[in-house]
């Protein structure tokens, strides 16, 4: 994303927060140095020669203007993030600067708050049986025709364990199914898998908001996104606003610019039915489109969603995220599930705007209060909120 928030808002002022869904889910010390010591050395974080030819030569899509960029990029931590603990343990971080400046905190800080947590405060789990899981779960997609990505970055519950997974992905058989590859750029070139992923929802919120549009919000960042890409990265996120103030947007024209879309909430099988009408209503073929899912995916699941889809004739692979990566038992009673986090970092402003998320679950939006009151209003007003 940060290649076209450069093309599009280079000078654009944004602000983040850490959102935690689980109040029970608390810090100690320990756990809050270790984090503090991560963020300063994300400071030393450089792309290498190597890293930049590998992305030239993988990821054709990024451009010679970008790849520049991106040689002389650097975080600078100490001024653009804010980071405390209050008294009962509830952790608070804010990101602030310009937006093609911050973009790359996300993944690296939600992936390094799981990580100290899991290292300091919950540490009744080990690694007992993990390559074992994983390797099942991967045969299970696989004989079931799934394809499917790994997308657990930002909540595994440590570095070892992920490397672990997708080492253990790239090994899989061929079969009927495979997996296509991983949101981990560094583990992709490791284990000479495909670096994957799609857009966020912080494109389309912060779009909507800074030009003014909870109606045409989609409309406008599937443009400026399309502009960017020219049709790679052509898979279309469905929920910022809720999915039927999407498909209003989505027309026949921008429908033939994107390979697909991208389920993240609400009921995948309601989303296929909707789907196949949305696009058989506007003359396109569903068999010619894929949809990606992702929200909650565990491989049961997404075999379920597989064969629903094949009653629809709609292609579909699956981005599978914390079922892999942070999947764990207690050590102490290994009949107990070992919770995992419930973490994300949203946009919260852009400029003097809020932005706001309206899921297909309620209890996924996010931003100013009073904002997402206003934008359910003016879109129940239109028609485009469920």
């Amino acid at each position: 994303m940060q290649q076209t928030v450069l093309e599009h808002y280079p000078d654009v002022i944004v602000e983040y927060g850490f959102i935690n869904r689980d109040p029970s889910m608390r810090f100690n010390q320990a756990a809050f140095t270790q984090l503090q010591k991560d963020i300063a050395h994300m400071e030393h974080t450089t792309a290498t020669n190597k890293d930049i030819e590998y992305l030239k030569h993988t990821c054709p899509y990024l451009s010679a203007e970008y790849l520049q960029f991106l040689a002389s990029y650097r975080f600078n931590p100490t001024v653009d993030i804010t980071c405390s603990l209050d008294e009962m343990g509830a952790l608070e971080l804010k990101i602030m600067g310009k937006w093609t400046q911050v973009i790359l905190y996300e993944i690296p800080l939600l992936s390094m708050i799981s990580s100290a947590y899991f290292s300091h405060v919950d540490t009744d789990w080990n690694y007992t049986g993990q390559l074992e899981k994983i390797t099942a779960k991967g045969l299970q997609l696989v004989d079931a025709s799934c394809e499917f990505a790994e997308f657990g970055t930002r909540r595994r519950r440590d570095f070892k364990t992920q490397n672990m997974v997708v080492c253990a992905l790239s090994q899989l058989h061929c079969g009927p199914g495979q997996c296509i590859g991983t949101s981990n750029v560094y583990l992709a070139r490791k284990y000479n898998m495909k670096p994957v992923g799609t857009v966020g929802h912080e494109w389309t919120m912060a779009i909507a908001a800074l030009e003014g549009t909870y109606e045409n919000g989609n409309s406008l960042a599937l443009r400026k996104w399309h502009a960017t890409f020219k049709g790679s990265l052509g898979i279309a996120l469905t929920d910022t606003f809720g999915t039927t103030a999407f498909f209003a947007n989505f027309d026949r024209q921008l429908a033939s610019l994107y390979a697909g879309v991208r389920h993240d909430s609400g009921d995948p099988f309601q989303f296929i039915e909707r789907v196949h009408a949305h696009y058989t209503k506007i003359g396109i073929s569903p068999a010619t489109k894929t949809i990606v899912f992702s929200d909650g995916l565990d491989p049961e699941k997404a075999i379920r969603v597989k064969k629903y889809c094949a009653k629809y004739a709609v292609n579909c692979s699956f981005g599978i995220g914390t079922n892999f990566t942070n999947d764990f038992l207690c050590a102490s009673d290994p009949t107990k599930q070992s919770k995992a986090a419930n973490i994300v970092i949203k946009l919260l402003k852009c400029g003097d705007k809020y932005c706001v998320k309206l899921s297909d679950v309620t209890s996924k939006h996010t931003g100013d209060a009073c904002e997402v009151e206003r934008a359910q209003t003016s879109l129940t007003k239109l028609g485009l909120l469920d």
